[in-house]
């Protein structure tokens, strides 16, 4: 593996950083731990800033690093989604609308003096 193999990529586990730099994962994972390599602990997994490799091996650190992604647009482009879902939800609805519907089949008896229709103590116990 090399650093090309890592374009577009903000960070990279053990086992790539040290297929890169030639070590052993162990020493990888103990100078991460230790703080000697710049490094996010992911669950059990620490991950390397490629920014970081980069800057070991002489390259430059942003140059490949592409753009993060316009927040605004983004947030335009979700809002237009959930307009166009729920005008369509709207408009089925409306539809719906104009059709007779059944009247609701729920009938409540409101002689049974029993709450919420459950058996008494003396109903489920007898004797």
């Amino acid at each position: 593996m090399n650093l090309d193999e890592l374009d577009g990529r903000y960070f990279a586990d053990v086992p790539e950083v040290a297929s890169i730099t030639g070590r052993d994962e162990r020493t990888i994972r103990k100078a991460a731990a230790a703080g000697e390599i710049p490094s996010t602990k992911v669950g059990n997994k620490y991950m390397i800033p490629v920014a970081w490799l980069r800057e070991q091996a002489g390259q430059a650190s942003l140059s490949r690093v592409p753009p993060p992604p316009d927040l605004d647009q983004l947030v335009d482009r979700i809002a237009d989604r959930v307009f166009a879902r729920f005008a369509g939800l709207f408009a089925a609805q409306m539809l719906t609308a104009d059709a007779p519907q059944a009247p609701a089949a729920t009938t409540i008896d409101l002689t049974d003096p029993r709450p919420n229709g459950r058996k008494s103590d003396a109903q489920r116990n007898p004797g």
